[in-house]
């Protein structure tokens, strides 16, 4: 009878500790994360990391890649349009303008699908369809264009 009393406190005891061990392993864990989270805002006036570049995409936006030389004289039209654009569509876009040694312009769309946009006439209307036919995530005006 004694054996088993003690059998059982210790069945008891190892159930309460391994309790106790799995919640103190779990608060010691919790704010640990495998994937650094970056803070980067809407519009980006630099290049970014490949870091940055996948933790974009991965979040479901869409990245415009705006880079261009110092002599380019169309581009400020085009930064005004982009950063418009991207102003309002902040939830779903970065906007990354860098100067560079070539002019390009793309959209970078969640599944790596790249449209260039350098040649296309820049304009809300154009932006947007762009937008929406590269875009996994998509705000309301994609979903009932007008």
């Amino acid at each position: 009878m004694a054996k088993e009393r003690i059998m059982a406190i210790f069945i008891g005891l190892v159930m309460v500790l391994s309790a106790a061990g799995f919640a103190l392993n779990s608060a010691i864990n919790q704010n640990t994360d495998q994937n650094p989270g970056f803070n980067i805002p809407t519009i980006v006036t630099r290049q970014l990391t490949t870091e940055e570049t996948v933790y974009v995409l991965q979040n479901g936006r869409v990245l415009i890649e705006f880079l261009y030389s110092e002599n380019c004289t169309e581009c400020p039209d085009k930064i005004v349009t982009l950063e418009g654009f991207a102003q309002r569509m902040s939830d779903f876009v970065v906007l990354e303008e860098a100067k560079g040694n070539e002019t390009s312009l793309q959209i970078i769309g969640v599944g790596g699908k790249i449209e260039n946009i350098w040649n296309m006439t820049l304009s809300e209307q154009n932006l947007m369809g762009t937008f929406c036919d590269i875009a996994i995530a998509q705000p309301p005006e994609c979903l009932m264009p007008e």
